[in-house]
């Protein structure tokens, strides 16, 4: 009896191992990426409002992907494109850390563009095994971008630390990046046949139903807060509670902490609570952490904080994907490739806003102005069970 448990534990590290490798490596390549935009901010020669504007092109890309990421990853499969499109976002990351601005732009452009179709591919790699397998991994999956987090801000506080420029650190990642492909690419099954293409004419863009566009709306304010902590979060711990570059990646990990341990206990917690009480627990809790945030007058503070919203904003994607899944009608993959769309369109205009008020009220208004985002993804909570929300007009 002793052994079944033990051969049912090595089965589901067996199944979550490509998604796992996937989400963290591709998380060390972003977090690298991020925790650095103050030197890279400072190698531009740009102000916050500057570089605000300059982060949109990685939307921009987006916004040109999404018409192909989900006939792509149908067509080569979820296994080969995924494997294929990480590592053109590895290899174009370490110039981001030495380009101008304009190279700056056109990298950051075709990073956005490749990395939005790898991240359909991931999440139908996730979605396909739990339809396979009856077994919940999207969440797990997820987790593992948070613990690639943790490890990544870490390691890059440290670098930062001992003077490695921004670029050597870059070409670490990638070159860590490109093994866990490769090392994907052995370990994962091969998927079925592609698909076919569909038979007559498709519209370039997948127009997002009623149902998609009341998801989006659903987890609105807790992604605009995980993205404001991602290109702000840095800023506001070096330079609103003057910590040195170590410390700040200390504290920064606080927030992949708390959003790893949610993740990695979602699956369950979708089980034990329901995905309502999840999505309105989760606007509860990042509406604190901004509280404290900004009222923050100790590392300590701080870093409970951000542990707080790292916990709030964890499921918030998952659980989007996971009820898009669910409800949405039509293929999979062109359902996830929608609703990225609507939530890439819907907060295509936050990073530049965000840095005209960092750079010309604070980085503490940077935080406050999404609280009201956050209280409509409370509101909203309901439409992740498919039921009525607490907003009559806009009703399920």
């Amino acid at each position: 009896m002793g052994t079944e448990p033990r051969f049912a534990d090595y089965l589901s590290m067996k199944i979550l191992l490509p998604p796992a490798l996937l989400y963290f490596s591709n998380a060390i390549l972003f977090i690298s990426l991020f925790t650095r935009l103050p030197a890279i901010q400072l190698s531009l020669g740009v102000d916050k409002a500057v570089l605000g504007l300059a982060l949109l092109s990685a939307p921009v890309g987006t916004f040109l992907a999404l018409p192909i990421a989900g006939r792509i990853t149908d067509r080569l499969t979820p296994r080969l494109t995924a494997v294929l499109t990480l590592p053109v976002c590895a290899l174009l990351s370490p110039l981001l850390t030495i380009a101008p601005l304009w190279g700056f732009l056109i990298c950051f452009f075709l990073f956005g563009f490749f990395r939005t179709i790898f991240d359909v591919a991931a999440n139908m790699i996730s979605t396909g095994i739990e339809q396979r397998t009856g077994k919940k991994v999207l969440s797990r999956s997820h987790g593992f971008w948070s613990v690639g987090l943790l490890a990544g801000s870490v390691c890059s506080g440290f670098l930062a630390e001992k003077a490695v420029t921004p670029f050597l650190q870059q070409i670490m990642a990638a070159a860590f990046t490109l093994l866990a492909c490769l090392l994907v690419w052995v370990v994962t099954p091969k998927d079925a046949a592609p698909a076919s293409p569909a038979a007559g004419k498709r519209s370039a863009y997948v127009i997002p139903d009623r149902t998609i566009l009341l998801i989006c709306l659903m987890v609105f304010g807790l992604c605009i807060v995980e993205g404001a902590v991602y290109d702000w979060g840095i800023f506001f711990l070096r330079e609103q509670l003057r910590a040195d570059p170590a410390i700040a990646g200390i504290l920064y990990a606080a927030f992949t902490i708390g959003m790893g341990l949610t993740r990695l206990a979602g699956d369950k917690l979708r089980d034990g609570f329901g995905a309502t009480v999840l999505v309105r627990g989760s606007a509860i809790s990042v509406a604190a952490g901004i509280m404290l945030l900004v009222g923050s007058s100790s590392f300590f503070m701080a870093g409970s904080a951000l542990f707080l919203i790292g916990c709030g904003v964890a499921l918030a994607f998952p659980l989007a994907v996971s009820t898009t899944i669910a409800l949405g009608k039509g293929r999979p993959s062109e359902n996830l490739a929608a609703l990225s769309l609507t939530l890439m369109l819907s907060t295509i205009g936050v990073p530049p806003l965000l840095g005209l008020i960092a750079e010309h009220v604070s980085l503490i208004g940077t935080f406050v102005v999404l609280l009201p985002c956050v209280l409509l993804s409370f509101l909203m909570a309901p439409v992740a069970d498919g039921r009525r929300t607490m907003m009559p007009f806009l009703r399920h």
